[in-house]
């Protein structure tokens, strides 16, 4: 607690120091500047050790006073800071020695300290230049797809020029920039003030909508310095555009699995088709379907629109328009007794007719479960070899007796 009382101690002593800016000789007829602060000495008088002083803040008078040797005059200074000048001594000839200090002011932050020879009318004041930046549309309602053209403009409505002006508009989200008509070059060096100034072109482009909704055009931000060097920076409205729908073109790809029985024997096999269907109205491009055959089935044929990679049977169609559909036929064998899916993998690409870059999609189907049954002489793998062999002797037994029977009949 000792501690940060000692701090606020010290920072504030140090706040309302003084600190020396000048001191030196002025004649009568100079004068001093600070900032848009100016100090001017008359009336000298040696032989009354005094001097008359006149404090303006620009062109409007402050304060004034006749001050003798080692006397103070003081003035406020801007928001908080004060100024203090002391007459140190009067010289013949009208010329004075003071000593101006400041306090609750940083001495940084001044942006004239000096010496005016020709007295006041030397004076250069720094005002406040306002940039005013102006975001229009030509419209405030368009459809997807559709463009509005947007115009930026500036207007300095403050008290001095604003110098080095530069210029940012940020992209867009939810259009793409269609064309630019006009841009400024780089930064503006200055941009005068008063009615009689023009406003200053900055943009003229155009938006296409790639989004439906309504949306705030984000602000031109603008950066600047006053005629002191200091900086001040500035926005832009953020004008409104609803975008309605419109007719936004999307293709819709489905793929649907069929085969020809559900249910199967070991080492049977099945027909199995895949329908390509464009359901939107948009041409789908780059359509690609990987067939998942699980292991326990065999893939034994396909039609020539079929490719194999790397035992994966593939179908693939550069472009297929709207409302068609195509389909493949190819050949499973079942090699292992249970309850099996095909599945597949679908993509595709597509243009909406709005964006400059196609648009891609994916998606999986499934089709129904097939049962794979054992087949008719799988029993013969089931049971034990010795059963199996004498299942076959008996069987041959049985074939020679029925054959010498009927020889015996005859």
């Amino acid at each position: 607690m000792l501690l940060a009382f000692f701090i606020l101690l010290v920072s504030g002593s140090a706040a309302s120091a003084k600190t020396a800016v000048y001191e030196g000789n002025i004649k009568d007829g100079q004068a001093y500047q600070l900032n848009n602060y100016v100090i001017e000495i008359t009336d000298i008088f040696p032989e009354a050790n005094t001097a008359s002083y006149y404090v303006y803040e620009k062109d409007k008078e402050v304060t004034d006073g006749l001050l003798g040797v080692n006397k103070n005059a003081d003035f406020s200074f801007e928001e908080k800071g004060k100024v203090e000048m002391r007459l140190k001594s009067v010289h013949s000839g009208g010329v004075v020695t003071v000593e101006i200090t400041m306090s609750n002011y940083s001495t940084g932050d001044l942006y004239t300290n000096k010496l005016l020879e020709k007295g006041r009318s030397e004076a250069v004041f720094a005002g406040d230049p306002e940039v005013v930046i102006t975001k229009s549309t030509d419209k405030s309602k368009i459809k997807l797809g559709e463009s509005v053209t947007v115009t930026v403009k500036a207007k300095n409505s403050g008290n001095d020029t604003a110098h080095n002006v530069s210029f940012a508009d940020p992209k867009q989200e939810h259009f793409v920039l269609e064309e630019t008509t006009y841009e400024v070059s780089g930064t503006i060096p200055e941009i005068g003030y008063g009615e009689s100034v023009p406003e200053t072109l900055v943009y003229i482009y155009k938006l296409k909508a790639t989004d439906a909704g309504a949306f705030e055009l984000k602000a031109v931000n603008a950066s600047y310095t006053n005629s002191a060097g200091q900086t001040y920076k500035a926005s832009s409205n953020t004008p409104s555009i609803n975008v309605s729908e419109g007719n936004k073109l999307r293709a819709n790809v489905e793929a649907r699995l069929n085969v020809d029985s559900l249910s199967v024997q070991r080492n049977e096999k099945i027909i199995s088709t895949i329908i390509l269907k464009n359901k939107g109205n948009a041409p789908a491009q780059a359509v690609r379907v990987d067939i998942l055959i699980p292991e326990s089935f065999e893939y034994v044929e396909g039609g020539e629109d079929i490719e194999t990679v790397d035992g994966t049977p593939r179908v693939y169609i550069e472009t297929l328009e709207p409302n068609n559909d195509k389909e493949f036929t190819y050949t499973l064998k079942a090699k292992e007794v249970g309850t099996y899916n095909i599945s597949s993998e679908l993509s595709y690409e597509y243009n909406n007719g709005i964006e400059a870059v196609n648009l891609k999609k994916s998606n999986n189907s499934t089709a129904l479960s097939i049962n794979v049954k054992e087949g008719k002489f799988d029993f013969l793998i089931k049971n034990p070899l010795y059963i199996v062999i004498s299942t076959i002797i008996l069987a041959a037994a049985g074939v020679h007796i029925y054959r010498k029977h009927k020889e015996y009949r005859y």
